[in-house]
């Protein structure tokens, strides 16, 4: 199970199978702000009890500033797909975003697939399945992780329907970015 709520170079390989929840978050460096365990742990807390590794999969943090600046990235995908990339994260920041911020937070989302790909990709064993859990844009067929997976590799991409949010999260941000805007 490869995930994009850890990074990589995180696992639970180390852990038996009857660890505790809190060891699983620890090794895994659990960010219960962004992620919530609620609803994450359930999944993972079922792969470590039957033994199956639980990878982080996500860029580090700490690389996703170097993307930004990385115009190799802008290759990766063809030049409709990249503006489709750039429109998705205008989107997916309610639009405000300053135009001069779509370029590298569109590169920083095809490092993240790319990475989440790697690990995919080095996770495979004859005969088993991985698992990516991930967010319905880096499982986008055209856009996403299987984008830059091998082609030899069998990649099958199963979404939810999009629910309703509960929370308006364009009106949180919007609020949150007033007085950053205002200045």
């Amino acid at each position: 199970l490869a995930l994009e709520m850890a990074e990589q170079g995180v696992s639970t390989a180390s852990l038996p199978r009857e660890a505790q929840d809190s060891d699983v978050r620890s090794a895994l460096r659990w960010n219960d702000e962004a992620w919530p365990w609620s609803a994450y742990g359930p999944a993972v807390m079922a792969a470590v009890r039957t033994g199956v590794p639980v990878l982080g999969a996500n860029l580090p943090r700490g690389q996703m500033r170097t993307a930004m600046g990385d115009a190799e990235l802008d290759g990766s995908l063809d030049a409709k797909a990249f503006q489709q990339q750039r429109e998705a994260m205008r989107e997916g920041h309610c639009g405000l975003l300053p135009e001069s911020q779509l370029t590298p937070m569109a590169r920083i989302q095809i490092a993240r697939d790319r990475a989440m790909a790697r690990t995919v990709a080095e996770a495979v064993k004859p005969g088993q399945t991985v698992l990516l859990l991930s967010g319905a844009g880096h499982v986008d067929q055209a856009l996403g992780v299987p984008r830059h997976l091998p082609a030899a590799l069998k990649v099958r991409s199963v979404q939810w329907p999009k629910q309703p949010p509960k929370k308006d999260y364009c009106a949180q941000l919007r609020q949150r970015m007033a007085p950053a805007r205002a200045q």
